[in-house]
């Protein structure tokens, strides 16, 4: 590290107990967020103590430098210590996990064979199974098909990060707004509302005049969509 970087880095240190007190709120809004796609059984309190082990982690492994917001790299920490605690209680299991792959699989062909984004109908007649089937494995595989369940390399770069890193995120970023894009108006809306203007589905549901259950459910079949375009390579998956 040069002795300028050093002095930066010295510069901005955090502190534990301040960081904690500063971005708990963060911590809360993240965890029921995440807590309002997830089935009733799972506690917000355990979420949030989850939560708060993620932020302790960020303030440990941050390494201030020019160009990398704390707050957006603690977000990413506190939503995937979240989302590791929920595979690690089997939230959705295996079997589940193997359906949701094949709607993914399905989508990701049916697209490249009619150039446009199947309807639920056709995805579950790819599939052989009923539009009920289709709508329960939707329901079933909520919390765990987020967008913002991202694999390490995804995190935040810096502005001194090696050149190739960053061409790779920015060709991501831009692939991934154009799905977003492309996906069918109500899932494009809930994807806005949700992870843009950081709604709840409650609040999603009442501003679109729908049900949790129904946007929840539109929500999960948008990621479906979105896995299907971005692929394996990315990491997309539980």
């Amino acid at each position: 590290m040069s002795a300028r970087r050093n002095a930066y880095a010295q510069s901005t240190a955090l502190d534990p107990k301040e960081s904690v007190t500063q971005y708990a709120p963060l911590v809360r809004r993240l965890a029921f967020q995440i807590a309002s796609r997830l089935p009733p059984n799972v506690d917000l309190d355990d979420l949030i103590q989850e939560g708060m082990m993620g932020l302790l982690d960020a303030v440990k492994r941050y390494e201030p430098r020019p160009g990398l917001n704390f707050e957006a790299y603690a977000r990413f920490r506190i939503i995937g210590a979240i989302y590791d605690s929920c595979r690690e209680n089997d939230i959705l299991p295996r079997n589940q996990r193997d359906k949701l792959s094949e709607l993914e699989k399905a989508v990701r062909r049916l697209e490249q064979e009619l150039g446009r984004s199947p309807t639920d109908q056709e995805i579950a007649d790819a599939c052989e199974i009923s539009i009920d089937q289709y709508h329960e494995t939707l329901d079933t595989a909520v919390g765990m098909t987020a967008i913002d369940d991202v694999p390490e390399h995804l995190l935040p770069i810096a502005e001194g990060a090696d050149p190739s890193q960053i061409t790779s995120f920015k060709q991501i970023a831009k692939h991934l707004a154009g799905v977003i894009k492309d996906l069918p108006e109500k899932e494009r809306m809930v994807v806005a509302l949700h992870y843009q203007e950081d709604l709840s589905f409650r609040e999603v549901a009442y501003v679109m005049e729908l049900t949790p259950g129904r946007i929840s459910q539109i929500h999960t079949q948008a990621m479906v969509r979105i896995r299907a375009h971005l692929g394996t390579d990315l990491s997309f998956r539980p």
